[in-house]
């Protein structure tokens, strides 16, 4: 299957501030003849330039892409289109997440977001999984389907297994993100990351910390022996937050008790 991807030229472009066109158009250039060796020195500039404006261009979809373009800006749709310029889909982006700084890496994460998935995709969603900057995880899981194509992509096939799933559905549960902008990963629930998410919410209680309100999703879909007990509890919380996930782990369950409460 052939990807297709948006052509983000023209958002970008609408988007260039007073005084950038005649920059970008060299930059431009500059990726489309020299290739990947042009970037390191093009993208520390794209925040500055491009700036930091809203792309609002809508969702994608298109087989096998799921993407919420209004999360990008305009600087991150100028970063793909550059990594499109250059040509490659192997290699220059996480030698430019690695040399990036905060700004960089965001623009990189969101650009591997709309691109086939490599060897680069799989390196850089390993440094998702052992950063705890949010907006890196936000920009690289969130608000995309990235981690589940890469898994769908072929598993061992590719270097990205259903335990590096569960590694980065911990980090969402760290960082209290929703999972439900990390499209399509709660179709993967297993027993395996339930019981993972059960542990690690114990802690957090042990602690006296709030456990992340996704966990109850989870339990619903993939049940282990203590999913009954924390929906049950769940549907009475004191969190509408966890109430209401909860409710769509019972439905899930499908438990004709706990079915019952929720129309009571």
């Amino acid at each position: 299957m052939t990807d297709h991807v948006p052509d983000l030229t023209g958002h970008a472009e609408a988007l260039l501030p007073d005084g950038a066109r005649t920059w970008w158009n060299q930059a431009l250039a500059r990726a489309r003849d020299e290739g990947p060796e042009a970037l390191p020195e093009l993208f520390p500039a794209l925040r500055r330039r491009i700036g930091t404006t809203g792309l609002s261009a809508g969702m994608f979809r298109e087989t096998p892409y799921l993407v919420d373009l209004d999360a990008w800006r305009a600087c991150d749709a100028a970063g793909h289109v550059l990594l499109e310029a250059a040509g490659s889909h192997d290699g220059p982006a996480t030698d430019l997440f690695l040399r990036g700084d905060l700004e960089e890496r965001t623009i990189v994460l969101k650009a591997m977001t709309l691109r086939p998935i490599s060897p680069d995709t799989i390196a850089l969603l390993g440094e998702v999984q052992r950063t705890n900057t949010v907006r890196h995880v936000e920009a690289g899981v969130l608000d995309a389907n990235l981690a589940v194509r890469a898994l769908e992509a072929g598993g061992p096939m590719t270097g990205f297994s259903q335990d590096d799933l569960h590694r980065l559905v911990l980090k969402l549960a760290f960082l209290d993100l929703p999972v439900a902008r990390a499209y399509g990963v709660l179709d993967h629930a297993t027993a395996e990351l339930s019981q993972m998410l059960e542990d690690f919410a114990q802690e957090r209680e042990a602690a006296g910390r709030p456990v992340w309100a996704d966990t109850w999703r989870f339990l619903g879909r993939a049940a282990i022996a203590t999913s009954r007990e924390r929906l049950a509890a769940g549907l009475a919380h004191a969190q509408p937050e966890v109430r209401a996930a909860a409710r769509d782990g019972v439905q899930a369950f499908g438990d004709t008790d706990l079915l019952k409460q929720l129309d009571a």
